[in-house]
This record gives structure tokens, C-alpha cells and sequence, in this order.
């Protein structure tokens, strides 16, 4: 795409404006634009009342600790900021549920009035269930009393009243009907009366006035309608039962003790983890510590020397023989036992015969 030469110069011009902060004061102010608990970012981005905090901390905890080490120092700022973590997240919890509970009621009705407002807003693409719902509650038969009253009037408006097929279709979806269905009825012949159509009344209603009585009388036919849609919703609503919406709005602030929004449960898993993080940077220090005086103790350790003793030889000795051993040298040895014969599968007799001849033998010699 080709530009011009005046459009690029005003480009340039444009960018000259805005080109972010400058100073180191500005650059971090800006910073903080889009910080909303500062309970992540690992303590990178920290308000000047948490900084002070984590200073204070520091060196507290670095005189109660005393680290012996670099690392264990780093460890102790890092337990100083996860320490005011914790607490600003409990802080910010209970200011929330605190505020919460103070406006419990005055919340408690605007969502409902919220509910129905949304729901009156569907009123053109289901009519009937639409209104259905409104007339349960008090908060939707007022909305739908508002648009009654606001459709008579336009009616009765002392010079130039109004009437348009955009208040004759609100007209039908507020008896619960959509445009179609009121199509060739006796309120829609009306209704064009009023207009000035004529072609739909009946002829003695046609030809017994004139047109701006007839335009006159048409509306008060549709003022009366109105009235009667009125009446209707008043009545209904004071049969209402409000007890319940009563007893509903008593037991708001006991709901509101805990908050189960996507900001509050995320600023709950932040203090958390940064409880779980205190903990185990806690467990790291003490190990560092340790291990930082187990080397300085074997460090001390003396050396064996010649001096020290004699050094015991890793060469390994052989025993000599002992008494027992001796005795069994001396013993003559065993003739040895001659191995019977094993008779086959089917025990020949010539088999055992000559097992028993040997065995003779034997006990002779």
C-alpha cells in the first residue's frame, strides 16, 4: 500500500507524541500500570510501602539469623519478601470480604435487578418465555410495567402523539407475543387505525367518524389495552410472595464471607504458594547453614602422621593352621566306599546278586 509523503510526515509527526516515558522516575511508574495485587512476579514489582517492608525485614532477620554464608544471606532477603507476600495477601483478603459484607445488600439487589434486566433484553427473541420468567420476580414485572408505561406514553402525548410499528411489535412482545401472531387480529386493525389505515375495520367504523376522530378513537383503544396489561402485572405482583427474597437478602453477608470470584481464589493460590515458598526457602537456609559448618569442622580436622603411631597395614595375613586342622592331617585316610550298583528300571536279579557280593567284600577286608 502506497503512502504519501504528507501521510508519512504526519505518521512521524504522530509518533514524536507518545514515545513512553523517558526518566527513570517515569519508567517506573510505569511499571506499576499493570499491577493489580503485586502477589506474583517473583517480588520484582513491589509498591514503595512493600519495598520499605521488605528492607525492614531484611535486616532483621539478618541480625535473628545471622547467615554465614553469601547464599544464606540471598536466602534471608528472599524470606523477608515472601514474608510480607503473605501477609499483604491476607490483608487484601480480608479488606475484600470486609467490603464485601458492607455492601452485601445493596449488591444483593442490583443483581438482581442485573438478572432481569438481562432478561428483559431477550424479551423480541422469546416473547412468551421470556415473560413468563419477568412475571416471577418483582424486579421483572417493574421492567415490564417501565415498558407499559412508556408505550401509553408516547400515546398520550398532548401535541403529535406517537404510535409506530416499532410500538405495536414492543406491544405484542410484551403480551408475550411475537409481531406474526398478531397479524389480521382485531388489535392490529386498531393499531392502523391509528396510523390511518382504515381497510381493516369494520364498515360502520370506517364511515361513522372522521379521520382524526377515528386516528383519536383507535388510541383509546389502545390506552385502554394498556391499562388493562397494567392492572394486570400491579395485581400480580403484589401477590408475590417476599418473604423469601427477604430471608435471601438477610443471608447475603453470610455469603459474602467467602469470595468465590476468578480474583479472589487466583489471590488465594498466590498466598499460598508464597506460604509454601516461605517455608521451603526456610528449610534451604537451615541446610545451607549446615552444611556450611560441617565443612569448616572437617576443614580443622588434624591429619595422622608417623608421630601419631604406627599406621595399620591394609595388607591382608594369612592365618596359620590350627589344632583341629592339625589332628585331621594326621589322621589316616578312608579307604573309600564303594558306590553301589543301581539296578535298572526292571530290578534284575543279577543286579542285586552282584550289589550284594560287593557288600560282602567289604565287610571281609
Amino acid at each position: 500500500m502506497n503512502v504519501s509523503a504528507a501521510r508519512a510526515e504526519a505518521n512521524r509527526r504522530n509518533s514524536q507524541k507518545s514515545t513512553g516515558p523517558k526518566t527513570v522516575e517515569g519508567k517506573e511508574r510505569s511499571c506499576q500500570n499493570s499491577r493489580k495485587h503485586g502477589l506474583t512476579g517473583q517480588g520484582l514489582v513491589l509498591s514503595e510501602h512493600d519495598q520499605a517492608e521488605v528492607d525492614r525485614r531484611d535486616q532483621a532477620l539478618q541480625s535473628e539469623l545471622a547467615p554465614s554464608t553469601v547464599l544464606g544471606a540471598i536466602l534471608v532477603r528472599q524470606l523477608a519478601m515472601l514474608s510480607v507476600r503473605i501477609e499483604r495477601g491476607s490483608r487484601q483478603e480480608f479488606a475484600a470480604v470486609a467490603e464485601q459484607i458492607r455492601h452485601a445488600d445493596e449488591r444483593f439487589d442490583q443483581d438482581r435487578a442485573d438478572r432481569a434486566e438481562v432478561e428483559f433484553a431477550g424479551l423480541a427473541d422469546d416473547p412468551r418465555r421470556t415473560v413468563a420468567r419477568l412475571r416471577k420476580t418483582t424486579e421483572g414485572i417493574d421492567l415490564l410495567i417501565t415498558a407499559w408505561h412508556d408505550l401509553r406514553s408516547d400515546l398520550t402525548r398532548t401535541k403529535h402523539p406517537i404510535w409506530t410499528p416499532a410500538h405495536f411489535t414492543r406491544l405484542g412482545n410484551l403480551l408475550g407475543l411475537p409481531g406474526e401472531k398478531l397479524a389480521r387480529t382485531r388489535l392490529d386493525a386498531i393499531s392502523k387505525a391509528a396510523w390511518g389505515f382504515l381497510a381493516e375495520l369494520e364498515p360502520e367504523e370506517r364511515t361513522s367518524m372522521e379521520s382524526e376522530a377515528r386516528k383519536a378513537w383507535a388510541r383509546n383503544h389502545l390506552i385502554e389495552r394498556i391499562d388493562a396489561a397494567l392492572k394486570d402485572l400491579e395485581d400480580e405482583r403484589a401477590t408475590l410472595d417476599t418473604s423469601a427474597i427477604a430471608l435471601d437478602r438477610a443471608e447475603a453477608r453470610d455469603r459474602a464471607l467467602f469470595d468465590p470470584s476468578k480474583a479472589a481464589t487466583l489471590a488465594r493460590r498466590y498466598e499460598s504458594e508464597s506460604r509454601r515458598c516461605f517455608f521451603r526457602t526456610l528449610h534451604e537456609f537451615r541446610q545451607v547453614e549446615a552444611d556450611s559448618v560441617d565443612s569448616a569442622d572437617s576443614a580443622e580436622e588434624p591429619c595422622a602422621t608417623e608421630s601419631d603411631g604406627p599406621v595399620a597395614s591394609f595388607r591382608e595375613t594369612r592365618p596359620g593352621p590350627s589344632d583341629g586342622d592339625r589332628l585331621r592331617q594326621a589322621e589316616p585316610p578312608q579307604a573309600a566306599q564303594p558306590k553301589p550298583v543301581v539296578a535298572d528300571r526292571e530290578g534284575s536279579r543279577a543286579g542285586k546278586q552282584a550289589n550284594q557280593a560287593r557288600q560282602v567284600g567289604v565287610a571281609a577286608g
